[in-house]
């Protein structure tokens, strides 16, 4: 499990909004080239997106598939990958309101790596530390956009 948060001096419905639609993906995603991104947006409860990219050093595209388990108003949106390249996959993002118009938005994403023991050795060595600079950069550039005049 991964658990990263980061302050925000923004108003915490102003930052879910932008959570509420996958298609702002690219603009916090360095380093990923998204092919296409369908579903429904705003995401609600039991809505599909799914998701092809290319993510370097992946040399072919890979589709993310997912189902939104729950939107909560200004709280938190979660989603359950269907298809992805893990065996499991699921991640909120939580929002906090902390007054005077700023929030905290912490993502939590719970995986189990592909290939069995394989994976677990490649999580252990890889792709844990991968995931981790990449929400992180992922969340500084959500700070950086969200506060913004």
């Amino acid at each position: 499990m991964i658990e990263q948060s980061i302050d925000i001096d923004c108003p915490v419905d102003k930052v879910f909004r932008f959570h509420c639609d996958t298609r702002n993906a690219p603009r916090v995603s360095p380093g990923v080239r998204f092919e296409s991104i369908d579903g429904t947006f705003p995401l609600r409860d039991g809505g599909i997106v799914t998701i092809v990219m290319r993510q370097k050093p992946i040399p072919f595209p890979m589709t993310w598939r997912f189902r939104v388990e729950a939107v909560v108003l200004n709280k938190a949106v979660v989603d359950v990958a269907i298809a992805s390249p893990f065996s499991a996959w699921r991640h909120e993002h939580r929002f906090e309101p902390l007054g005077h118009g700023r929030c905290r938005l912490t993502d939590r994403i719970t995986y189990i790596p592909p290939l069995g023991p394989i994976g677990a050795v490649g999580d252990k060595m890889i792709i844990n530390r991968m995931l981790r600079k990449t929400f992180e950069q992922r969340q500084i550039l959500t700070k950086r956009l969200m506060e913004q005049p």
